[in-house]
Parts: structure tokens; sequence; C-alpha cells
């Protein structure tokens, strides 16, 4: 398929991230289907790890300007939009000033005034941003000083550690609002007007099925191994790890014998080492740090089963559908996950995986020690996990949704 002239600008957060491979994915998909796009990132991705298919992106990667490079290029960007749009960006100014004067909100100003500048130069006729927080509010910004219509993506902190307010006000000014689970939608329509509500649009994020392909059955541990669990994700709070530690614990203060393997860096990584240390696991719980996907596949493949006990913290911050278990139960792996968010979209009790409640470690070793004990149930959870998937995950339908929207609003 031949890719059209960019004409669609995609700002993010940080590019590439290790974390977001549905952000690559999408991109991927998009450009595969004929979307022409540019991307903007916010700041430099820190990563040293990188998923190999960001090498098969296609589109210009430019990074909006930071330390010196911005006291240089910013005043002239902002000064240049002052002249060919006077009324636009004076207007934007007293609006911003009356409505929020806050130091976020200058910051988001001042890299939407280089932002502009870059798309008006480029010919960019529309600007979509993943997630609702920074990305979305510069992508508004952008909009009032240029007219330049824009959407973006809301996922799941973003929505959730936002105030209502911000997050309807930039809902009312956009083309339209994609978010990944019906969680998510029913919230934010509820903060809106039914007029800016029907144009919010559920689309789960896809699952490239050429890569994930046929599943295998789950894994059985050769004689005298102990069957693996695996956790993938960030070592974040949200993730719920310390609960599947503590499974763990209780796993074997019942006989059971079973390792648990946890992919994935973060902040709460030094709590879970002294954790696992207090508890004596330190010959039944590894933390293998970041993986790139590549490394992922093989690790589905060869473990038992798949735990990711998510949970809401106190200030809000929870998961959407957490794309890792997508790729699990696509691969044949049966899951256990909690009741938040929109994580029942995906795992239908008894059907594609086991739930349980958030925060109950009981709960959650009763579900692990069900699925240790029963390999009939294993591969009757993973056979229908595989099937949901490859229903309502297919990166190539959903993504045909998206650039329909992204068509409709740059034509």
């Amino acid at each position: 398929m031949t890719v059209a002239h960019p004409n669609v600008a995609y700002l993010l957060k940080r590019f590439p991230r290790l974390s977001e491979t549905f952000i690559l994915h999408e991109i991927l998909e998009l450009e595969r289907q004929g979307v022409g796009l540019r991307l903007y990132s916010i700041m430099d991705s820190a990563e040293t790890i990188v998923h190999a298919d960001v090498r098969r992106v296609r589109a210009s990667v430019s990074y909006l300007p930071s330390g010196k490079r911005a006291w240089h290029e910013v005043p002239k960007a902002h000064l240049a939009l002052l002249k060919r749009h006077p009324g636009r960006y004076l207007g934007t100014v007293a609006y911003n000033l009356w409505h929020r004067p806050r130091r976020t909100a200058l910051k988001h100003f001042l890299r939407a005034g280089w932002l502009a500048h870059e798309l008006e130069a480029a010919g960019v006729t529309h600007l979509h941003a993943h997630f609702a927080h920074g990305p979305a509010s510069v992508a508004r910004f952008v909009s009032q000083l240029t007219g330049l219509p824009y959407s973006f993506t809301a996922h799941a902190k973003d929505i959730y550690t936002s105030p209502p307010a911000s997050l309807a006000n930039k809902m009312d000014a956009a083309r339209f609002v994609v978010t990944c689970t019906e969680y998510n939608a029913q919230y934010l329509a509820g903060l809106v007007a039914p007029g800016t509500a029907e144009r919010i649009h559920r689309i789960y994020h896809g699952l490239d099925l050429r890569k994930f392909g046929a599943p295998t059955h789950p894994a059985e541990a050769a004689a005298g191994d102990m069957p693996t669990i695996l956790a993938v994700g960030r070592l974040v709070e949200k993730k719920g790890l310390s609960y599947l530690i503590d499974s763990m614990a209780l796993l074997r203060r019942r006989g059971y014998a079973a390792n648990l393997q946890i992919v994935g860096d973060g902040d709460i990584r030094g709590a879970l080492v002294q954790q696992i240390e207090a508890a004596g696991l330190q010959d039944r719980v590894t933390l293998l740090g970041p993986r790139p996907q590549e490394d992922l596949l093989d690790m589905y493949r060869h473990a038992t089963l798949f735990a990711l006990p998510c949970i809401v913290t106190d200030n809000g911050d929870r998961d959407g559908i957490p794309n890792v278990l997508v790729e699990a139960m696509r691969l044949g792996l049966p899951v256990v996950s909690t009741r938040v968010s929109g994580i029942p979209e995906l795992i239908i009790d008894g059907d594609t995986g086991l739930l349980v409640p958030p925060r109950d470690t009981r709960a959650l070793t009763d579900a692990l020690a069900r699925l240790l004990d029963d390999p009939h149930l294993r591969g009757r959870l993973a056979a229908g996990a595989a099937r949901h998937v490859l229903h309502e995950f297919d990166l190539v339908d959903n993504a045909a949704r998206l650039r329909e929207l992204l068509d409709g609003a740059a034509a």
C-alpha cells in the first residue's frame, strides 16, 4: 500500500517507549493502511532498550526543543505565530491567563507555539495526541493558536488523575476522542454534554495477529521442573505486584512449588526486592528487568500461566486494559487478573480467564492454585481467551476504525 503524503501529526509524550508498544504498532498499522504521519515527541526517549519494530516506522520523528535549544527556537516560533495570527495569538493568551494561569499551562503553551509553527510549515491538516493530560493540553493550545483541528486518545492514568473540568474542556474542543475501554468511554461521556459524548469512540488497542499467530498450548513443566507464573509490566503500584509476591509466599505455605518471573522496571523495584527478601522468596521470585517484545514472545510461550493483579491506587491511577494481558491470552496462556477498570471487558471470568477482587491476596492465591492444579481448566480458559482476542483485538480492524476518524478529520 502506498503511503500518502504526511498530513496527520501524532503528538506523543516520549517516543519510542518500551511500555507503549500499542502506540508503536498503531503507528505501523496506520502507515500500512496508507495514513501519512509525522511524529512529534515532547521529550526524548531515555530508554536504552527499544523494540526492533521501531526501525520499521517510516514517519519522521521530531523532538520538541528543550534546554538551550528551547531558549533559541521557542521565542522565534511564538513571534512568527504572533505575526501570522495576531488575533488568535492574543486571544489564546488572554483566554488562558483568565481561565488557567498555572505554570503547567504556561509550559504547555510554550511547547504548543513551537509545534504550531512547525505544523503550519509542514502543511499538517490534523493533530492527534496520545494521552489526555500533557499531550492533549499541548494539542488544545495548538488548535487555539492556528485553528488546526485536533483529537486525542485517552488511556488510563491520564484520565483518572486529571481534573474532570480540564478533561471536559479538551473533549469539547476536540474533533473526536478515542479511548481504549468501554469503562473509560462511559466515564468520559459522563463529564460532557451529549453532543460531545457522541464524539467519544471506544477502540481497543489492537494486537498484530501476524506476529502473535496461532496460540500455543499452555506450557507444561518438564518432569522435575516447577511451573512458571509470568507477570509483565512497569514496576509501579497500580500493577499490584506486591500482592502477587504475597501470594507466592502463601502458595509456598500451602505446599505449592512454582516460580514467579516479573518482567519490567520502575519506581517500586527496590521495595519489591525488599519484600522478596523479607519473605525468603529469592529462590522463587525473579525480577528480570525490562525486555523487548521479541524476548517476551518466547517467555509467554514457555510460561505456565500469567498473572497481573492490578489495583486502583489512592490517587486514582489505574490501568485500562493492560496490553500484556491481551498478548498472553492470544498466545494461549491462562490468565489471572482483577476486576479493575476495563479488565473485565477482556477477561470474562470462567470463560477467558479468572478474575479476583483487587488487593485480595487470598482470592488471588486461590485462583493461582486452581490453575496450577487443573491442566484441563488451563487449556479451556486459554482457548477461550485466544478466540476472544481474535474477535475483539485485531490490530488491522481496530486501526481501520481510527484511520476512518483521522481521514474524516484531516479531509
